[in-house]
């Protein structure tokens, strides 16, 4: 049964090491987000960036299995996976896997789209990678989660600075082709990991019945995070179908941006699974969901650097400077959404309220991106379009969890914050609008949420002072 717990030292450990991974990962991808729009071209970052679009679905290629095992393990030990858990994973993935690698190549080959056929290439090992990645995530060992984050966002950088500044190319493929060859690595390097760090021996072990059985209890969950794949990449599909390659790459480029955001938000959704796994504490899931929102509305302030950066480094993508404001406002919601509502949909198995959900919102979006893209046939209006498909989710969420329903002083806290970010990127200069907005933030955090405010400082400086001390 599982027992009621606080945000205890473990949740607070898994949260640090997932954020100093991603910590790193930050460091990178800055340098990856801002560099490469600047020294490629326009069309050549345009087509790594559809790599990064295609490349999102390959988890769907998995048919389920790995989020069967997501749920299989959850709030379980890494010692309950054993060497046939890891084994069976293995050789049922490669059987499956495969033969969908088979398909691909040949449906990217006879159609003459290289970028397709490289991402058909890397279906497998991502996908092994990927389910290694939740049965660590499930089983809370966050440290090998994290290492497995490090070492491919160094190992991509290493391989794109040498392209960029040594055989300083602005070739696409070779780009995206590097980005192939690391997650083969990765697979190498955590197959050998289960044999040092877990001591499994590695063995064929091909297990059908665990497979269908997988795939049968995978296949929901794994279709509500194909459509919350689709639902964040609805807008892009549109600009890259309706819009010009031009826009495409500026819309890109805030999304990369946008991404680094996103790092600072995957320590909260990879931990939370685990701990809403083993506590029926809804006032502390609360707690955390108040802390969330305050943690998010600062950490989108970040906007700020990059549309100075904007100003003055990367002039040629200025363009996007009012859909980076508007897509960044999507984060607040996204933490709440996937950290916090999304892991109680999991923990519950409610896979099909999920699933149900987001078709919903998927078909809104669609609309609504319709409707705008009519109106104003810009990134703009699909970027406003987005963060109300957004905002039409998280009250659908908190609709469907009534438990942690937010107060007047959430909804009035978020009413104001919101409009204050937004006006601030588009009307004020970067520091001038990063002053201003971090002001008003804090003074409205004091005012509606002080006790989230106090822990958030709390836990954040806690941490980094416990880092420091060792």
């Amino acid at each position: 049964m599982p027992k009621n717990i606080s945000l205890n030292d473990n949740l607070k450990r898994g949260i640090a090491l997932v954020f100093i991974a991603n910590a790193i990962n930050l460091c990178i991808s800055l340098i990856n987000g801002f560099v490469l729009p600047k020294y490629l071209s326009v069309e050549s970052f345009a087509d790594i960036k559809t790599y990064h679009l295609y490349a999102n679905y390959i988890g769907v290629l998995a048919l389920g299995y790995p989020d069967g095992l997501y749920l299989q393990y959850g709030g379980k030990k890494i010692s309950d996976v054993g060497s046939n858990g890891f084994n069976e994973c293995r050789s049922n993935l490669i059987v499956l896997q495969t033969i969908i690698t088979v398909i691909g190549v040949v449906f990217g080959w006879v159609t003459g789209n290289s970028i397709l056929l490289v991402t058909a290439i890397s279906i497998i090992p991502v996908n092994l990678v990927s389910s290694y990645k939740n049965i660590y995530q499930a089983t809370g060992e966050f440290k090998s989660y994290s290492r497995i984050l490090n070492y491919t966002s160094i190992l991509v950088f290493v391989g794109t600075m040498i392209l960029l500044f040594i055989k300083r190319t602005d070739n696409s493929l070779l780009y995206i082709g590097w980005n192939v060859v690391v997650t083969f690595f990765i697979w190498i390097l955590v197959e050998r990991k289960m044999t040092v760090s877990y001591k499994q021996r590695i063995g064929w072990s091909l297990n059908i019945p665990s497979l269908i059985e997988n795939i049968k209890s995978g296949i929901v969950l794994m279709l509500g995070n194909f459509s919350s794949i689709l639902m964040t990449s609805v807008d892009r599909w549109f600009v890259k179908a309706l819009l010009t390659v031009q826009h495409f790459a500026y819309y890109s480029f805030v999304i990369s941006v946008e991404n680094l955001v996103a790092i600072f938000i995957t320590p909260v959704v990879t931990t939370m699974y685990n701990y809403i796994c083993v506590t029926t504490d809804m006032k502390a899931i609360k707690r955390i969901k108040r802390m969330c929102l305050v943690f998010s509305l600062f950490l989108i302030s970040s906007a700020f650097p990059a549309k100075f950066i904007l100003e003055v480094y990367l002039q040629k993508y200025l363009a996007s400077k009012y859909v980076l404001f508007i897509l960044f406002s999507t984060e607040v919601f996204y933490m709440i959404i996937k950290g916090i509502y999304v892991n109680i949909y999991k923990a519950r198995k409610h896979q099909s309220t999920y699933l149900k959900q987001l078709i919903g919102v998927i078909i809104i979006g669609v609309i609504l991106n319709a409707i705008f893209y009519y109106f104003a046939r810009s990134n703009e209006g699909i970027a406003f379009a987005t963060l109300l498909s957004v905002v039409i989710w998280y009250v659908i969420c908190c609709i469907s969890v009534p438990e942690i329903m937010p107060d007047w002083k959430e909804i009035l806290f978020v009413i104001i914050a919101i409009p204050l970010f937004i006006l601030s990127g588009f009307y004020l200069e970067a520091i001038v609008g990063f002053v201003v907005y971090m002001a008003g933030v804090l003074v409205l955090s004091m005012i509606f949420m002080k006790e989230s405010l106090t822990a958030v400082w709390n836990m954040v400086f806690g941490m980094v002072r416990k880092r420091l001390g060792r």
